[in-house]
């Protein structure tokens, strides 16, 4: 039970930090004060990727597994300040349009943190033909109380200040509902395998990367591919929970069901990407998740993307594989996830890390190999 309450309290302090795309430096201070003294070399590049080499070895050239997950969250960013202190704002990552209305959200400055809405015509005055109709981005507006530019300028607000959804957080027993849980959880899950792993003797050499701007454009975490060059590599994200009255279906994805597995993804809407997982890589998953009597739940999405997309691409290309946990109401202001998924995926990371190592053949064709 107490390490339950340690994993649920860093959970909250991970959710409680907002870091939008390219903001995400209070994440990359957490998560190097969590991790520096644990593991063998910590470095955090340019771009702003934390890299923590988890164990030094003694091969000239070791076999190299990276596991990484995102630390930024999506949100919106001040496009414009009118004369009355109201924000115009733009999307940072695929908000939902449709949550916005009402929504409580954030702008942290050097100073001060400030709190307001986006704001809502009042139901008496909204004619008929606007009740059932989502505002676009375009035109909402958000309101923190100033009356002029004036106003908002002197509290440390411009054009371009990331805005964040205002911090929640509440549970009930292992479900817990937040903000930026996305991907947050998977932060947390890297980690809590680092407390893990620490006092393993592994036959790789295992890379921790806590990775930028992936609701911005899914490619921040290419520089850190690029410098590790792994031979494998797992990625740890949400995945659509589909256990919920409007979605549920015959192929249910369901919190408290176990870790996730992603067979398929695509994203057609102008990226093109997307991540098909090498087989023989997939069916080792399973089977080590069957020996540890984990039930993986696979997931097959169309409009879905995470940071394996290109990262596969990179170098000589590599075996790549996407882990998660379901996740509820994912991008609006509250998501919801199971602890429970998180344990087992954490049980599922520490044996494929004791697991890796060059005797690990994921070949593609008859000749493949070498």
């Amino acid at each position: 039970m107490k390490g339950e309450k340690a994993m649920k309290k860093r959970l909250q302090q991970l959710t409680s930090l907002v870091a939008l795309s390219g903001y995400e430096d209070p994440v990359i201070d957490y998560v190097v004060k969590q991790l520096k003294d644990k593991v063998a070399q910590l470095t955090v590049d340019p771009l702003g990727n934390v890299i923590a080499k988890v164990n030094n070895t003694s091969e000239p050239n070791p076999y190299r597994l990276i596991i990484f997950a995102h630390m930024d969250e999506l949100g919106l960013v001040v496009r414009a300040i009118d004369d009355h202190g109201f924000l115009r704002l733009e999307r940072v990552g695929g908000i939902p349009e449709k949550s916005l209305a009402g929504t409580r959200i954030v702008i942290e400055t050097e100073e001060c943190k400030w709190e307001g809405i986006i704001g809502t015509k009042s139901h008496h005055v909204t004619p008929s033909e606007e009740k059932y109709k989502v505002v676009p981005v375009e035109d909402i507006y958000a309101d923190f109380g100033f009356s002029s530019k004036a106003e908002v300028l002197a509290a440390g607000i411009e054009i371009g200040s990331p805005v964040g959804y205002a911090r929640q957080f509440f549970s009930n027993g292992d479900m817990v509902f937040s903000n930026a849980l996305d991907n947050r959880v998977g932060c947390l899950a890297l980690l809590e395998l680092a407390d893990r792993i620490q006092s393993v003797e592994l036959n790789c050499e295992l890379y921790l990367v806590f990775s930028v701007q992936e609701e911005f454009n899914l490619r921040g975490v290419l520089p850190a591919i690029r410098q590790i060059d792994p031979h494998l590599a797992i990625t740890l994200d949400i995945t659509i929970a589909t256990d919920t009255p409007d979605l549920r279906g015959d192929d249910m994805i369901a919190l408290g069901a176990g870790p996730s597995i992603g067979m398929y993804s695509f994203h057609g809407r102008g990226t093109l990407g997307g991540q098909i997982p090498n087989p023989k890589l997939v069916q080792y998953i399973k089977t080590t998740a069957k020996k540890a009597n984990i039930n993986l739940q696979p997931a097959v999405f169309k409009g879905i993307l995470t940071d394996a997309s290109f990262s596969q691409l990179e170098n000589n290309g590599f075996p790549i594989i996407d882990l998660g946990y379901p996740a509820r109401y994912t991008h609006a202001p509250i998501e919801a996830i199971n602890l429970k998924d998180v344990k087992q995926l954490l049980q599922l990371l520490t044996q494929l890390c004791k697991d890796a190592g060059h005797h690990l053949d994921f070949s593609r064709g008859k000749f493949g190999g070498g």
